[in-house]
């Protein structure tokens, strides 16, 4: 399944790439996000997929690296983006070998993980962050797995990319038994919020 899930965003990277570098919904939720940070702070793109929201977040002066499991993602970000770092990496694997962050900003990327894999990759963005540092974990509410969000279709053939949904309450318990205190709710533009998605900040 985890396979799955790679070849999906291997397969989209160059649409997906296409389609967002030029989208700046997000900008405002990255914008509020690094409010929260001291000046030029270095900043983790955790599941950064081609490089779109690293390139906004270094516009705002941050250092910036991006982590993917995706090496096609990781190519496309590499080359469209090259004021920010980019690394293959499956986050699950997230230790201390790139150093510490003033903040690790995961928008939509932890919800591939089961419940059984995210509080312990909680503990490992805890680890990295300085100590006033902070996270934003944006995830879709809800319990159990999407299947709007899961089984999509590339290239003719359907790919179970699992997707599953999390309730503040869940995330934030989590969160507290890792070590992260949450703060508040990041900005969304209200569509996302129409779809269920929610920008959590942690410290």
């Amino acid at each position: 399944m985890a396979n799955d899930i790679k070849l999906f965003y291997d397969l989209t990277a160059q649409e997906t790439a296409d389609q967002w570098y030029g989208e700046e919904i997000l900008k405002p939720t990255v914008l509020d996000f690094v409010s929260l940070l001291p000046a030029k702070p270095r900043v983790l793109d955790l599941g950064c997929g081609p490089g779109h929201e690293s390139m906004r977040i270094a516009q705002t002066g941050a250092e910036v690296l991006g982590v993917d499991f995706s090496g096609e993602c990781i190519s496309i970000a590499r080359a469209r983006c090259p004021q920010c770092r980019f690394e293959v990496m499956d986050f699950r694997d997230l230790d201390g070998r790139y150093g510490s962050f003033d903040g690790v900003f995961a928008a939509g990327s932890m919800p591939h993980l089961a419940p059984g894999e995210i509080g312990t990759v909680l503990k490992k963005i805890r680890s990295i962050l300085t100590g006033n540092g902070y996270a934003a974990i944006i995830v879709v509410d809800g319990e159990g797995i999407s299947e709007k969000f899961s089984n999509l279709e590339v290239d003719g053939r359907v790919l179970n990319r699992t997707f599953y949904l999390y309730t503040r309450k869940y995330i934030t318990e989590e969160a507290k038994k890792a070590g992260l205190k949450f703060v508040r709710e990041g900005y969304l533009d209200p569509i996302f919020h129409k779809y269920g998605w929610r920008n959590y900040i942690f410290r």
